[in-house]
């Protein structure tokens, strides 16, 4: 995924990727440090494939350490830094971390790890101490290796980690960037946690389109008046966030030109008050299907749904059996498409329960993974569908069950629009009642 930053920066090199409070780096700046970073990192043993964890709070430093991991070859970990002791300790072992990314302030969380530890406060001057080279390294890396592993909250039991392909968030950043009509001239806002994935939304189509990032603030200001000011101040053009933080910002911000929210159900209010005059999407998706799997434009006055699958994904209602429930039915969301995770890490027997081989349904692909929600799963009812004929756009790589309870549209299937786009560029807008209609109650990423 970090060849996206880096043709980015050999088509725009002098162009801002990152602010923060305190400074910008232009993308060959920042490539350079990620290099000698990388380089680091092979030195002191870490190969290709191997799992570097990432417990750095949001700075410069972050994102030079996010390049760097992968530019070593390595699949990264990320941990929340306000992650209590014993998540901390489950994370690095469960996932054999071969080394542990921080900062000093941090590093104390880590005392009596057996998991060597490297502090990368002012990375940049560190290495340039080390004379480690800024050229990209030269690294092979076979088949296709884990991009990384995110561990979900554990709030249904034990954590677990997702162990999410190159293949498959490469194709998200590719068919995504496009979806969300990210642009080079876009002034992007970087508020979540890199251990929830709603964050890779946030950072790599930004550096796919040669965009720059806006790193958010860590203090109070990530809510309200603080909020407020700061995306104001920052002249940001595109916001991701969950509903609730969209609903402590105290006015519309006439720089954001686009609005994406997910991760909870979105209020009509806010839609009311927001999509007017500009592009604003719902996007869903659990951990198992790499970040987003469906989408669709929110408009004033109509229906809140979670839409129609990105391109390259396909999703369909299915019963217990998994066989297409018949119209106007509760059954289970399932999703297809190269975004299927490889399954849960160490865990191969939820993996084999909720990722299945080869479902008994026509519409199913390669495979199907079943992700189990809380009881107080979200129930629609459908209506018929007044969209094109259904296409599969999976590429039959496998499919995703999200136990989410839906309703069933008049085509068992949500049909993907044209181009992968719900409302076109040239203003055409996709029927919204072309999908199967899972209102988002609790559309909540990960567990």
């Amino acid at each position: 995924m970090h060849h996206y930053f880096e043709a980015s920066c050999d088509r725009c090199p002098d162009a801002v990727a990152l602010e923060w409070e305190g400074g910008r780096s232009p993308y060959a700046e920042l490539d350079a440090d990620a290099n000698r970073l990388a380089h680091h990192l092979v030195a002191l043993g870490v190969r290709p494939g191997g799992r570097v964890g990432l417990m750095v709070p949001r700075s410069r430093d972050l994102y030079v350490a996010l390049l760097g991991v992968q530019k070593a070859g390595a699949a990264w970990v990320p941990v929340d830094t306000d992650s209590p002791p014993d998540r901390v300790r489950f994370v690095t072992e469960d996932a054999a971390v071969v080394l542990m990314v921080t900062v000093e302030d941090l590093a104390d969380r880590l005392a009596g790890s057996p998991v060597p530890v490297l502090c990368v406060d002012g990375v940049a001057e560190r290495l340039a101490v080390l004379d480690r080279p800024a050229g990209r390294p030269e690294i092979t890396v076979d088949g296709d290796p884990t991009a990384y592993v995110i561990y979900t909250s554990g709030s249904s039991g034990t954590p677990k980690g997702v162990d999410v392909a190159q293949s498959s968030i490469c194709n998200f950043i590719h068919v995504i960037t496009e979806v969300y009509d990210v642009r080079a001239s876009d002034r992007v806002y970087q508020g979540m946690t890199i251990s929830f994935d709603f964050a890779i939304e946030e950072v790599w189509p930004t550096w796919a389109a040669g965009a720059t990032l806006v790193a958010g603030p860590t203090d109070g200001r990530r809510v309200g008046a603080g909020l407020t000011a700061f995306l104001e101040d920052h002249h940001i053009t595109l916001l991701y966030c969950v509903p609730t933080v969209l609903s402590t910002v105290e006015r519309t911000v006439p720089s954001i030109r686009g609005l994406l929210v997910g991760g909870e159900a979105c209020p009509a209010e806010l839609v009311e008050r927001w999509a007017p005059g500009r592009w604003m999407l719902n996007t869903y998706g659990p951990t198992e299907a790499t970040v987003t799997c469906v989408w669709s434009v929110l408009l004033p006055g109509r229906p809140v749904t979670i839409g129609v699958p990105v391109p390259t994904y396909t999703a369909v209602i299915l019963d217990e059996d998994l066989q297409p429930v018949p119209e106007g039915e509760v059954g289970e969301l399932c999703v297809g498409g190269p975004g299927v995770a490889r399954g849960y890490l160490n865990r191969p027997e939820l993996t084999a329960e909720r990722f299945i081989k080869d479902p008994p349904t026509p519409a199913a692909a390669a495979s199907t993974a079943r992700a189990t929600w809380p009881e107080s799963r979200r129930t629609a009812r459908s209506s018929t569908s007044d969209g094109p004929t259904p296409r599969s756009r999976s590429g039959g790589t496998g499919w995703t069950w999200v136990r989410s309870r839906a309703s069933s549209c008049g085509t068992r299937t949500c049909p993907a629009p044209p181009s992968g786009r719900c409302a076109p560029r040239s203003g055409t807008t996709w029927p919204a009642t072309s999908c199967c209609r899972a209102p988002p109650t609790r559309g909540r990423r990960s567990r």
